[in-house]
């Protein structure tokens, strides 16, 4: 499995986060592993870590995403969008293994496959504008 289909199914569980009010990390996880056909422990480990981290530090990442929306206006945005967002903010400031610009990369192709309209630009600026306050 390619880390971009890695990369896609953790961002499929990081979507479920925003419909489950009782939220066990690993039965979610388990449950989700349980429909994937052939998954190596390499690409479990990736997609658990990639998972785990956006959960364990959802509050600060919805900060930096507040922080930096043109508009302000978090709860209005497609939870599509929310979990791709989630995803690449996580890898951009706490998992250091991944550069940047293909974190960037992914979320937009991530946009461009699961996402509608304009999603893949609005993805890209909110990230430009997180790069940019970094560098601050």
């Amino acid at each position: 499995m390619s880390r971009r289909i890695a990369r896609r199914h953790a961002c499929n569980l990081i979507f479920q986060i925003e419909f489950h009010t009782d939220f066990n990390l690993d039965e979610i996880f388990q449950l989700y592993l349980d429909n994937i056909e052939e998954i190596s422990d390499i690409d479990k480990t990736f997609i658990y870590k990639e998972f785990s981290g956006v959960y364990q530090n959802l509050e600060k990442i919805d900060n930096i995403i507040e922080e930096n929306l043109n508009s302000g206006i978090m709860y209005r945005l497609n939870k599509t969008d929310l979990a791709i967002l989630r995803l690449a903010i996580y890898e951009i400031y706490f998992d250091k293994d991944i550069p940047d610009s293909v974190s960037i990369n992914e979320a937009v192709e991530l946009a461009k496959e699961f996402s509608v309209g304009d999603s893949p630009s609005f993805v890209n600026g909110v990230l430009g504008n997180v790069i940019r306050s970094l560098e601050v």
